[in-house]
């Protein structure tokens, strides 16, 4: 419906540059500018980058700016940042002009992202220190008057992709890499009841399973050290389908997707990726195939995706040093989703697991599927990839006597 809308304001009233985000995902989708203005207002922001989620929401604002001399309306600016997918604490400035490009607006957003920027950012995420998301959206009126909606945000973190919708009484994952400083806290306002606070570890997918009730779920992550607090992540998840009906005095017949398959769709998969970046095929290595699907199975068992799972296992890369000999160089991902072809999605829209599956030095893979255990319904697959460069030489099993 919203793209119906949009699409009679621009026939109707002269709407620019009208985007659309990629994907119902919340993360940050980076893109070249769309238009001269675009350009005009990265060039003027320090740090500014064109994302296409915050310009879309920039565009829906504008799409609801019935009176364009009334302010802009705080629900309506939080709910269009949210189905835009962006995970920023995005802000958005409106003026009214005679058409130029609003310098003195943007000139003031400059300074007030400078300041929060030249902090140091509590999330250490890879090339986020010192930008600036930006988007913009424009209409001219026929009295020849322009409204400028500019919306911006510092980018301090770098979440993997989360789905911006979620079935009721379905799950999610939530991922960000944490500075080794840090202590950063996940808070989540479900439609209604008390807001509900969690711990967030770097590297560490914190799954949530809490969506029985339809509406909208708001999160926060706040990143602490010491003195300095920031809010680094704001977004919201939607929640309004229908739970599946239950069948009665019957069991519910499903599907397993096959590991096994899944494995050698994955060594494949994975070397298309590679082909396609102008990178040499890997070799399956055999003898660390056994120790990547015991992790994805104990993380398929303890619903846990994670590289270390405190109690249970100390790692691929530990548990290979006592088995084989000499030590691998090993360019790690671990994922959970609904098929082999979904967790690779995750990890290639991830810029931190795509690099490891880019590995230039990398010459071997041991790759490991595992179902999680459960009957009343589809499992999930979890999947672990071990990406291995060997600088002494191919490691061979340990014999029984040395070990």
């Amino acid at each position: 419906m919203s793209g119906l809308i949009l699409g009679l304001v621009l026939a109707c009233g002269g709407l620019r540059s009208v985007e659309t985000p990629a994907s119902a995902m919340i993360r940050y989708q980076p893109a070249d500018p769309s238009n001269e203005y675009a350009s005009m207002l990265i060039q003027a922001v320090p740090g500014g980058q064109w994302d296409l989620g915050l310009a879309h929401a920039s565009q829906e604002l504008l799409s609801l700016a019935t009176d364009r001399g009334a302010s802009l309306n705080p629900p309506a600016i939080s709910l269009a940042a949210a189905r835009a997918g962006f995970p920023g604490q995005a802000r958005f400035s409106k003026t009214v002009n005679g058409g130029a490009f609003p310098a003195d607006m943007v000139d003031r957003i400059s300074e007030a992202a400078l300041h929060e920027v030249s902090v140091p950012s509590p999330l250490a995420a890879a090339g986020a220190t010192g930008t600036v998301d930006l988007g913009l959206a424009v209409r001219t009126f026929s009295d020849g008057m322009s409204l400028w909606i500019v919306g911006w945000a510092p980018h301090l973190a770098d979440p993997d992709p989360i789905p911006r919708d979620v079935e009721l009484d379905g799950s999610l994952g939530i991922s960000v890499d944490l500075d080794a400083s840090s202590r950063a806290r996940l808070f989540m306002a479900p439609p209604s009841g008390a807001v509900v606070e969690m711990e967030l570890n770097s590297g560490v997918i914190r799954w949530l399973d809490d969506f029985h009730e339809p509406g909208a779920y708001r999160f926060e992550v706040v990143a602490d050290r010491g003195r300095q607090v920031q809010v680094a992540l704001l977004f919201s998840v939607f929640v309004d389908s229908e739970p599946p009906s239950n069948s009665r005095l019957t069991r519910i017949s499903v599907e397993a997707p096959n590991p096994h398959q899944a494995e050698e769709w994955m060594y494949e998969a994975v070397n298309r990726l590679r082909a396609e970046h102008g990178l040499a095929p890997l070799k399956r290595f055999e003898v660390f195939e056994g120790i990547a699907r015991e992790h994805s199975a104990l993380m398929a068992a303890s619903g846990v995706v994670a590289h270390v799972i405190g109690g249970v296992t100390p790692g691929v890369p530990i548990r290979a040093e006592d088995y084989a000999h000499p030590r691998a160089q090993h360019f790690e991902n671990v994922a959970a989703a609904a098929s082999a072809e979904d967790a690779l999605s995750l990890v290639v829209d991830s810029p931190g697991h795509l690099r490891n599956l880019l590995c230039e030095t990398c010459t071997h893979a041991s790759i490991g599927v595992a179902l999680e255990p459960v009957l009343e319904r589809r499992p999930r697959v979890f999947v672990t990839w071990e990406l291995l460069a060997f600088p002494q030489g191919a490691p061979r099993p340990i014999d029984h006597y040395n070990r």
